[in-house]
């Protein structure tokens, strides 16, 4: 697709490389409460006063010589010397309790948010800064950004949070109120190994026994564990560029649109496109957004005029278009028309599932529509034989198990930008109930194999909603997005039909013509395609999903007028 960059991009403004890199290591500074945090300064090799970009993780600042790709995920700090080449300090920081700063490490933990206060005042005090701090850096460097800007520390002037989450207990742990297992243990368990194995020199007693997967486990709603880990835009005045990911489902993408979308100050939105876990990095450490990133710190930082803020403030990409990225002057897209897609019996001849059921514009007539299945499949496969994919002559399907409504092949192209929602009709015999959704782009397949492999096609987005946690929050909850409350989990009535509300995450795609949209539904994951399974639990029951007239399941789409 086409550039990042917008058309003219003023590379002969933007602060050219003009200095040499000279570098402190492990200086240490000491925080409100006396631990002392350990930074390593890069700056300009020459005398005078500079910006600084401040960036923080928990990811042993001692390894940053890997390289960026995505064997070392945590790699996530951009090209430090090129910046500093261009006359900026920068800063990079172990948070408290990891590599070789002292404490206890307890993820974006309140004493952790305050130190970012304290190292930003520090920075400004010393004798190479101009007493202008910006931030940066991807991940948990983004989250820091977010956390950091709410301590609403005086010198700092902007920050660029990349690919940055911003509520952990909704968008990481407990999606939809559902466990998610996958990345949590992966991430921590890695964590503590860099940290124990990979980590220079002798580790004091302390570090990285603070036990986080007890707990996740212990605060499964949404209480003040989680509160002091959720960022609080409205603390936020600083002016923010969020970039994030359209394939960052379940983790990172909207803590940026919803930072967008709830700040008050100077702000701006880039959405890029990615497909897989990886592209993440690859754009993050391109030429092209370092250059887009130097524009917005040279004009905050450093009053260069680039241009910048006269330009719209959003900027996406659209999935499978070939316009490139294009400006858009807000976010959701006010020309959005959300249009109910209807759940329909079938068969669609679209895909080999338990139903094959159909998607359509037109409200269902007949009575009594409904479909049953009952769980668990003993055909299911996946890790501890949990997973909603049945392998077959090798290869996992990740259909032919589950329900799926697919439109009729589309007559035109069909743009959907924006959040999306599915309002499901559904009874089970049990006292909760787990609706997992997948937005798929079906493609024409002429060589799929009915019956083995499923058609080409590719996971757009993901919905989940445990029906217990199915209580909204009236003042946060939109038109077009449920937001839960997660505080008040009530069980369901076995039998009773009951509406839900299911948010699905914001995505855009454009579907070519002769495509299908396709919604898959379980109550469970495919290890094997979804990211971050999440826990399955020891249920044994049966699950109705309704599409009648008096039960009108259906799918809210955002489609833009093209």
């Amino acid at each position: 697709m086409g550039s990042l960059l917008s058309e003219n991009f003023p590379v002969e403004r933007l602060s050219q490389p003009q200095y040499n890199v000279k570098v402190e290591k492990d200086a240490y500074v000491r925080m409100r409460d006396g631990i002392r945090v350990a930074v390593d300064v890069y700056r300009p090799d020459a005398p005078g006063k500079f910006p600084v970009l401040y960036a923080s993780s928990c990811y042993i600042k001692d390894l940053v010589y890997l390289p960026p790709v995505t064997t070392y995920h945590n790699r996530e700090t951009n090209d430090i010397n090129w910046f500093v080449q261009r006359g900026y300090v920068y800063v990079n920081a172990d948070v408290r309790g990891t590599g070789k700063s002292e404490g206890i490490w307890k993820f974006h933990s309140e004493a952790e948010q305050k130190d970012h206060y304290d190292l930003i005042e520090w920075m400004a005090q010393q004798p190479w800064s101009t007493g202008r701090v910006g931030m940066i850096g991807e991940s948990y460097f983004g989250w820091t950004q977010w956390f950091a800007a709410t301590q609403q520390p005086p010198h700092l002037v902007t920050i660029v949070p990349f690919d940055a989450g911003a509520d952990m207990y909704r968008d990481v742990v407990y999606h939809g109120g559902l466990l998610g297992m996958g990345f949590l243990t992966w991430w921590h368990f890695n964590l503590r190994a860099n940290h124990i194995f990979d980590r220079p020199g002798p580790h004091p007693p302390e570090l990285m026994t603070w036990d986080m997967v007890y707990e996740v486990l212990n605060h499964p709603t949404y209480d003040t564990f989680w509160e002091e880990r959720t960022v609080d835009f409205a603390h936020i005045t600083v002016p923010v560029y969020g970039i994030g990911m359209w394939h960052k489902i379940g983790l990172h993408l909207r803590g940026n649109l919803r930072g967008f979308e709830e700040l008050n100050g100077p702000k701006k939105l880039l959405v890029c496109w990615g497909e897989y876990v990886g592209d993440e990095m690859a754009i993050f450490n391109s030429l092209e957004m370092r250059l887009e990133m130097l524009r917005w710190y040279d004009h905050w930082l450093k009053d260069n005029d680039t241009g910048m803020m006269k330009e719209p403030p959003v900027k996406i990409a659209v999935r499978n278009s070939d316009e490139g990225y294009r400006f858009e002057k807000e976010w959701p897209l006010k020309r959005a028309q959300y249009t109910p897609f209807y759940l329909h019996p079938g068969p669609a001849g679209a895909v080999d599932s338990l139903n094959d059921g159909g998607l359509s514009l037109d409200s269902p007539d007949l009575e009594g529509s409904s479909f049953t299945f009952e769980y668990p499949n003993p055909e299911w496969s996946g890790w501890s034989g949990i997973g909603t994919a049945k392998f077959i002559n090798g290869l996992p399907n990740p259909a032919i198990k589950i329900l799926t409504f697919s439109s009729e092949p589309l007559k035109e192209d069909l743009e959907v930008t924006g959040p999306i929602t599915l309002i499901l009709y559904a009874s089970s015999t049990m006292k909760d109930q787990d609706i997992y959704l997948r937005v798929v782009d079906q493609e024409p397949d002429p060589l799929q194999q009915r019956g083995v492999i499923p058609p080409k096609g590719k996971i757009l987005t993901r919905g989940w909603l445990k029906a217990s946690h199915r209580e909204k929050d009236p003042k946060l909850s939109k038109p077009y997005q449920p937001y839960y409350t997660h505080k008040n989990p009530s069980p369901i009535e076995p039998g009773k039909v009951y509406k839900y509300e299911v948010d699905v995450w914001p995505t855009s795609n454009l579907f070519r013509k002769g495509h299908r949209i396709r919604i898959d539904l379980s109550n469970g994951d495919s290890p094997a395609f979804d990211f971050g399974g999440h826990h399955y639990g020891l249920k044994l029951g049966k699950d109705t999903l309704y599409h009648d007239k008096d039960h009108p399941s259906h799918v809210i789409l955002p489609v833009i007028p093209r």
